[in-house]
């Protein structure tokens, strides 16, 4: 049997625990054919093959990112940079708002995405002020790094009917000034109200942003992406008409929120596992808190730079009933939970389904499961429950963590070694677009503990590259049920491979994120190359 393509002249890391390292690999249709040693593989050459001479290049498995948002993302690429970095200031981002004003009718609305306060040469949120400076004849949200914060300006507040008397709703605040007028910024809840009046994008708009997203993961070698909340039927349709036609990019695993989607999916039968190897339904979802960099994650103590523990997104008996009601549903459960609170109810949520009804193979997930406490890591191996750490947030946000929560609370935060140490399996995730999709990025993040400024944070949680690798491959199939089928390189799985550009084991570990992809593999088939790639 001739294989074909054949990778040679390289290092194979695997994530087997059986071969960790091999010298070539062989594809065959959609499936790994062989893993070995380049003597062994060669056998596998026939006519018709395509060898590819990696010239001492890295073949690892495709990366699968456990917890991102490709609808946002790809939606994202058509809306105003906001980010910090490149921008360096609100300044930067009134002229980039203006410039998107000039270009557009009168009315319609500006969205724009990616600001982080702590990197603002003004060091604050922006206001409606600063955004009625841009323009006051175009609704405008501009929306935080993190997404669970936004800044409306005049208009846009208008539209929501956000004033002076406006309470606050549940599970959100609107920030007020002085006088008590709003000043624009709106968290959680209260960054709903706004959103609700933006116009809904169709199946088509939905499909091409996730045509979009697919093409940005496929270059950062991510072949499989976990979509962290479809709500509506037009969003299902729009990965359903992709995958129908052959061309959704990456295989994609969506997880429904309870809120929205649940009980039409018990009266349909659906749950956890429906679909096939490239779209089905995952976890059922709810959110718990908020985020760190909005001080509204749920914490146990109060922030040290603001008075308060953060924010419930509902009441806590209510949360804890919908997770019971969608574990007996047949659903692998998910929520969102940061702060140590959060996560200490969910875990409580997951103890009170399983005594109702017991199942062994349950892998309950903790979506971010940032800030933990020594007891609440016991509870999770014990339970089995699967942490989901966003491996690039520290990367980003370290300072603004460290101002809201101090040295010592950080202690476990996304701590992979402790994880992995007490027999965890914790699955690498990006958030994206909160996060860059950049995987490799992620595995640098692990590896050194380093933010973008080269301040480290409790080294102590590092892991190896090997170890970083499986944790964005095969623990991310683990999360899904999926490893049966992917997330090692091992003859009879999936043929989803990426090559990068050199010896990984060379690279130095802060440097890691800066190593490219050549070629990406999904199902035997190249779907990316880099130009200029050999």
């Amino acid at each position: 049997m001739h294989a074909d393509i054949v990778l040679v002249n390289g290092t194979v890391l695997t994530a087997s625990s059986h071969t960790p390292v091999a010298e070539a690999i062989a594809l065959r249709g959609e499936w790994i054919l062989a893993v070995g040693a380049e003597r062994v593989v060669h056998h596998f050459v026939g006519p018709a093959t395509e060898v590819i001479d990696l010239q001492g290049r890295t073949v690892t498995p495709g990366f699968n990112d456990a917890h991102c948002h490709p609808i946002a993302l790809g939606m994202s690429l058509r809306e105003v940079d906001a980010r910090t970095p490149p921008n360096r200031s609100i300044e930067e981002i009134v002229q980039r708002i203006a410039q998107r004003a000039a270009s557009q009718e009168p009315g319609t609305w500006i969205v724009a995405r990616g600001y982080d306060q702590a990197h603002l040469a003004e060091g604050r949120h922006p206001t409606r002020d600063d955004l009625d400076r841009a323009t006051q004849r175009h609704p405008v949200l501009l929306i935080r790094a993190c997404g669970h914060i936004g800044v409306a300006n005049s208009l846009a507040l208008a539209i929501a009917g956000i004033g002076p008397e406006t309470p606050d709703p549940p599970g959100g605040t609107i920030d007020r000034g002085p006088d008590g007028q709003p000043t624009g910024v709106v968290r959680e809840a209260a960054l709903q109200l706004v959103r609700a009046r933006l116009p809904q994008p169709s199946v088509e708009d939905l499909a091409e942003a996730i045509r979009l997203a697919g093409e940005t993961f496929l270059s950062f070698g991510v072949t499989s992406v976990q979509e962290a909340g479809i709500r509506r039927a037009e969003e299902f349709l729009a990965y359903q008409s992709l995958a129908q036609r052959g061309t959704l990019p990456v295989r994609t695993s969506l997880m429904i929120l309870i809120n929205d989607l649940l009980e039409p999916c018990r009266e349909l039968g659906l749950r956890t596992g429906f679909g096939d190897a490239w779209l089905r339904i995952g976890p059922a979802k709810l959110f718990l808190d908020g985020s760190i960099g909005g001080r509204t994650a749920r914490m146990s103590q109060p922030y040290l730079d603001r008075d308060t523990l953060g924010l419930w997104m509902d009441e806590p008996d209510t949360m804890k009933r919908k997770i019971v009601e969608a574990h007996c549903a047949g659903f692998q459960c998910c929520a969102h939970a940061i702060g140590d609170a959060a996560i200490e109810l969910l875990l409580d949520a997951f103890e009170e389904a399983l005594r109702r009804q017991p199942r062994p193979d349950h892998r309950h997930r903790i979506e971010h499961c940032s800030i933990l406490r020594p007891d609440l890591v016991d509870r999770i191996a014990r339970l089995g429950a699967v942490p989901i750490p966003g491996t690039t947030f520290l990367y980003d946000f370290q300072e603004v963590y460290l101002s809201g929560l101090g040295h010592e609370r950080l202690r476990y935060a996304y701590a992979l070694r402790t994880f992995l140490d007490r027999g965890i399996v914790a699955a690498a995730s990006s958030d994206t677009p909160v996060c860059s999709p950049n995987a490799m990025l992620g595995i640098q993040t692990m590896v050194t503990r380093r933010n973008a400024a080269g301040n480290v944070l409790w080294p102590e949680e590092s892991i190896t590259l090997e170890e970083a690798i499986r944790v964005y491959t095969l623990n991310g199939a683990y999360a899904s049920f999926e490893e049966r089928i992917k997330g090692t390189l091992e003859p009879g799985k999936l043929a989803d491979v990426v090559v990068l550009e050199t010896d990984l084991r060379s690279v130095q570990p802060e440097e890691l994120g800066r190593v490219r992809v050549d070629y990406t593999i999904v199902g035997g088939r190249i779907v990316y190359a880099r130009p200029g790639a050999a």
